[in-house]
């Protein structure tokens, strides 16, 4: 499936990513896309670190990681089923280094199943499966995409009043009382608006993480359905922050912030951690625009 398909069956979400053999293509709400390799099944993680291949314009590179255990100056040589097909130089601490994809090189990378980096000694630091590459980079240069639909989410004044407070029993009845020999239930608050606050309910025992409530002025407290899981509020930037579970072996997770708009919460914003081996890769590929009112 191309990624114009994919875009154009979105509506005020997320892009999302493109499965293309062992690489996987993420694109930011700005339409930037970047292939990142995944380890191959059965692979050993420590064996196959992150390759990024992206494309600025017309130009496609290859990002190839160096383990941090390769001193700077050292000769390293790559090579594709076993053929070299380039010589550089480490620039140590850890820093890799890009390989046009153009030429000998480029050829040999679509054709290839392996792609391997190798010290002066011969013995293989890092490899990288090849297969899919050619269709990631087919997914990269896309030239029909379609914009992914935004929103704008006014969002009222910050009110400088403490929180609606909730009783012992009031907390009970939202979420049970404690087992015997389980601490209490305890609640953190914020404002969110003039007529509204925030409480996270924690029930100690549970382990369910802190339950969002939302408080009217006058009334009953109401879970914040808005939210697909518990998270977290930070109240230095207004926003409520989740992860959401990883998807085994394809990425280590999704974070999302959503902004209260007066009546409920809305996504404002989401990045994927598209790759956490070794080094953390995100892509923002959700923004909304948030103004105030």
């Amino acid at each position: 499936m191309s990624v114009a398909l994919l875009l154009a069956m979105q509506a005020a979400v997320a892009i999302a990513p493109v499965d293309a053999g062992d690489w996987r293509v993420f694109c930011d709400y700005r339409q930037r896309c970047v292939a990142l390799s995944q380890v191959p099944e059965g692979g050993d993680v420590d064996a196959y670190p992150l390759v990024v291949l992206r494309r600025d314009g017309a130009v496609a590179a290859v990002d190839v990681a160096i383990p941090a255990t390769v001193a700077a100056g050292v000769r390293m040589t790559v090579a594709v089923d076993g053929r070299t097909v380039a010589e550089l130089i480490a620039p140590g601490g850890a820093a890799g280094l890009s390989l046009p994809f153009t030429g000998k090189l480029a050829s040999a990378l679509r054709r290839g199943r392996v792609l391997t980096l190798a010290g002066p000694d011969g013995a293989v630091r890092a490899r990288t499966s090849l297969a899919g590459l050619t269709a990631a980079l087919a997914a990269l240069s896309d030239d029909n995409k379609v914009a992914p639909a935004t929103e704008e989410i006014t969002v009222p004044p910050v009110d400088p009043r403490a929180p609606r407070m909730l009783s012992r029993k009031q907390l009970d009845k939202l979420v049970g009382k404690p087992a015997k020999g389980c601490p209490a239930v305890f609640a953190r608050g914020y404002r969110l608006d003039a007529a509204h606050s925030l409480r996270e309910i924690v029930a100690p025992c549970r382990g369910t993480g802190a339950a969002p409530y939302v408080l009217p002025e006058a009334g009953e407290a109401q879970p914040a359905a808005d939210l697909p899981v518990p998270g977290a509020w930070d109240p230095a930037r207004h926003r409520y922050a989740v992860l959401l579970p990883a998807t085994p072996g394809r990425d280590c997770g999704v974070r999302r912030e959503f902004v209260w708009d007066g009546a409920r919460f809305r996504l404002a914003e989401e990045r994927v951690v598209a790759e956490c081996r070794r080094a953390t890769y995100e892509v923002m590929t959700y923004r909304a625009t948030v103004r105030d009112r």
